[in-house]
């Protein structure tokens, strides 16, 4: 195994072994709140309950701006989502979970929150 592969390996791990929230906490700071968008819009996506806007990550970060977020923090949110997001499609392709009607409904209603600009976690 090349280094390489273990340093992509070690985390996908964590991702795949731990719920996302033990990974990256989902608390009150910017990088929490980037974690649990990534996770909702990946779950929709594979729900097929809504797709997030292409400017969803650049109005995501805006807000946060407006809450005072510092550049380290926005640069710590960005960096989460992506790595979120990636480790929820790897984990979609290696164990497929099923949508229930109700979770898909639930979804549908956050995802037009999230395209009107509400991305405080319900």
């Amino acid at each position: 195994m090349t280094a390489w592969t273990i340093r992509r390996a070690l985390p996908l791990a964590c991702l795949m072994a731990l719920p996302l929230g033990a990974c990256v906490s989902a608390g009150a700071d910017s990088a929490g709140r980037a974690s649990t968008l990534a996770t909702t819009v990946s779950r929709a996506h594979a729900c097929k309950a809504g797709a997030p806007q292409r400017t969803t990550l650049d109005r995501f970060l805006a807000a946060e701006q407006a809450r005072g977020a510092s550049p380290e923090q926005l640069a710590a949110a960005r960096s989460t989502y992506v790595t979120v997001s990636e480790a929820e499609m790897v984990n979609q392709s290696v164990k497929p979970q099923a949508c229930t009607p109700e979770e898909r409904e639930v979804l549908k209603r956050r995802m037009a929150e999230i395209r009107a600009g509400t991305f405080d976690p319900r």
